[in-house]
């Protein structure tokens, strides 16, 4: 007879704390159903997607012709270009390749200011800087260029296949050089 309740006293703590367990749980699925602050928002969200309007985050592009002023903020770039651009693979002729990033923005900067029409791009992979120029579908309109290059000093300039972006709005004007140590009354 021992024996038998020893082992009902074994078996009984488990059940009552498995009944517990069981019933918090209940009472707490309960609970959460009756509070009407948890669960989708349903209401508040179509409200927001109803009055949700993307095109008042559309940002205006501007491009700059030689005679603008910055008080005529240019033309819209819609007015200028029959096609939007596209990326496609192409060349670009890549004047340096450096591990210093001042040399590599000094030659940029001196090439923009030889070359103020092409487009100029700074590329850095790991750990080098490369400065490549202009967007070309093909070999033979990068070489024409390239040898112009070289002739004005660039003799380490090469063409290299990279992504281009095709239909490319016109350049817009290198801002003017503000001098900061000037102090004007």
């Amino acid at each position: 007879m021992g024996i038998a309740i020893n082992q009902m006293r074994q078996f009984t703590f488990p059940l009552i704390i498995f009944v517990v367990f069981c019933s918090s749980g209940i009472f707490a699925q309960s609970s959460d159903s009756s509070d009407s602050s948890v669960g989708p928002r349903k209401e508040q969200l179509s409200t927001f997607e109803r009055s949700f309007k993307p095109s008042f985050y559309d940002t205006e592009v501007y491009l700059y012709g030689k005679g603008d002023s910055t008080k005529t903020f240019g033309k819209a770039i819609d007015q200028l270009t029959s096609a939007p651009p596209e990326t496609l693979q192409g060349y670009r002729i890549q004047i340096l390749a450096t591990n210093n990033f001042d040399e590599a923005n000094t030659t940029r900067n001196s090439f923009n200011q030889t070359f103020p029409d092409l487009w100029i791009y700074l590329v850095f992979e790991a750990p080098t800087y490369k400065i490549r120029v202009g967007d070309f579908s093909n070999r033979a309109e990068a070489k024409t260029l390239l040898e112009q290059f070289q002739s004005q000093g660039f003799k380490k300039a090469w063409i290299v296949p990279d992504r281009i972006i095709k239909n490319q709005p016109p350049k817009p004007p290198i801002p003017a050089a503000i001098d900061s140590t000037s102090i004007e009354n």
